[in-house]
């Protein structure tokens, strides 16, 4: 294994835990919110998806799962910049379920996919 590989799986484990019921499109786009979460603070998209797993212990996904297959094969287009951003520069996303009215004052929805919100 490369320290690339191993950095990979890192990123795409932290996506698969936002987001593990979801389809690999919205675990791309949990991607692109630590990517650009990381560009804000000038920072780096590994640093990123390991602080959110420290602050977000959980499961792990079962290698075998086709959704996380797929994420683990197209994640290098989103690193690499290859796909456009279709969060429109969100950097924080949360369950549609759990946006409440009040946040709308602080924040502004930059799209919905699947069953998260993001937002900036």
């Amino acid at each position: 294994m490369t320290t690339t590989e191993y950095k990979n799986g890192v990123i795409a484990t932290a996506c698969w835990r936002v987001a593990p019921n979801e389809l690999h499109q919205v675990m791309l786009a949990v991607c692109q919110v630590f990517i650009n979460r990381a560009s804000a603070v000038d920072g780096d998209l590994y640093d990123e998806a390991t602080a959110w797993l420290k602050d977000n212990p959980g499961e792990y996904p079962d290698p075998r799962d086709p959704q996380f297959q797929q994420l683990l094969s197209r994640l290098e287009s989103v690193t690499c910049g290859m796909v456009s951003d279709k969060t429109g520069g969100a950097l924080y996303f949360l369950p549609t379920n759990e946006l409440q009215s009040d946040m709308l004052k602080a924040f502004q929805i930059t799209t919905v996919i699947g069953g998260l919100t993001f937002i900036k």
